[in-house]
């Protein structure tokens, strides 16, 4: 990512920035929140990268010598700062920041450092940062990134000018995606829905199996539901207790499987259809399940999904949630 103008999304952020640079109204400290995989880093990236670029421009010109070391990540002005750890410690930032920043910049105008999970500080790391916070010289500038602001200090909030950066749009992502040639077998509106406007999300899902291997199991318990064989159910929960660790994800993508059944019967196709690809399998669905138990099931699994996030005994939900699907419209 080499300018602004290529960044996807965030065109409102990016023209504050650029608006500060042009009217020299350059904060010393920044904090990026935002989801994984929205464009933090890149924003992040850019956004220095222009600071230090010689042809003083509102976004880098990727020639002069201050772009060209960016580029190699070898700018001696900008420094890439990461836990070492689970955690971003106390000597880390007095080292990496607090004492260096105390040195003039090399060469270029500004000295950056760009502290990459900076909501993993600890509170002593964070006190420490502070006092340059505080009393920043003329020359340097720092940008935390974060997942999480909610882990950073007030003080450190308050003295920062912070970007809170929305997820992407749909269209933003597709678009991202199709610019690049990288949408696999026309499948690209099949993932964006569980990106949660993320393009680092999409990624990972189009890399992995969990996906695909998710999606086929909830198909196979969605016909296998249907039968009246409680020995089904029960083995059927067993599996999706594998899920633990990603039961919003299984039960988003269950919602949609069952969404889409209840788009077919309603009108035979649909433009909001997600799972395309299996349209076989939606229509006889669609054919044998009532408008009352496609209802049931949706209303089953957001309840389910609401009682998790609030600590509901994870076996008894799963459990009742079945059932209430399995249900007969006379039951």
């Amino acid at each position: 990512m080499n300018t602004f103008e290529e960044i996807v999304g965030h065109k409102e952020v990016i023209k504050s920035l650029q608006q500060g640079i042009k009217n020299k109204k350059i904060s010393h400290s920044y904090i990026i929140d935002g989801l994984d995989g929205i464009g933090k880093k890149t924003i992040a990236f850019t956004y220095a990268k222009t600071l230090q670029c010689l042809k003083g421009g509102i976004t880098p010109c990727n020639e002069c010598t201050s772009c060209r070391a960016f580029d190699s990540l070898n700018h001696p002005d900008v420094f890439f700062i990461t836990p070492s750890k689970r955690s971003l410690g106390v000597d880390q930032v007095r080292d990496n920041i607090q004492k260096d920043v105390e040195t003039k910049p090399y060469k270029y105008k500004y000295k950056i450092y760009i502290v990459e999970n900076a909501d993993k500080m600890t509170i002593q790391a964070q006190n420490a940062l502070l006092k340059t916070i505080e009393e920043p010289p003329p020359y340097g500038i720092i940008i935390l990134i974060s997942t999480n602001i909610k882990q950073f200090l007030p003080t450190i909030i308050s003295r920062c000018f912070l970007i809170k950066l929305k997820p992407l749009r749909f269209d933003e992502i597709k678009e991202y995606f199709i610019s690049n040639n990288q949408v696999q077998d026309g499948k690209i509106d099949l993932y964006i829905p569980f990106s949660d406007g993320s393009i680092g999300k999409v990624k990972e899902i189009m890399k992995s199996d969990y996906f695909t291997n998710a999606r086929d199991n909830i198909i196979r318990w969605s016909e296998e539901i249907r039968n009246e064989n409680l020995i089904d159910l029960f083995e059927i929960q067993k599996e999706m207790e594998s899920y633990k660790e990603e039961i919003n994800f299984l039960l988003d993508l269950m919602y949609i499987w069952y969404r889409d059944i209840l788009f077919i019967k309603q009108t035979g196709n649909n433009p909001y259809i997600i799972n395309k690809d299996k349209m076989n399998e939606l229509l006889n669905m669609s054919t044998d399940l009532s408008y009352n138990r496609i209802d049931k099931s949706l209303r089953a699994i957001e309840k389910a999904k609401r009682q998790l996030s609030q600590n509901a005994n994870f076996q008894l939900t799963l459990e009742v949630m079945l059932l209430s699907i399995k249900e007969n419209d006379n039951d």
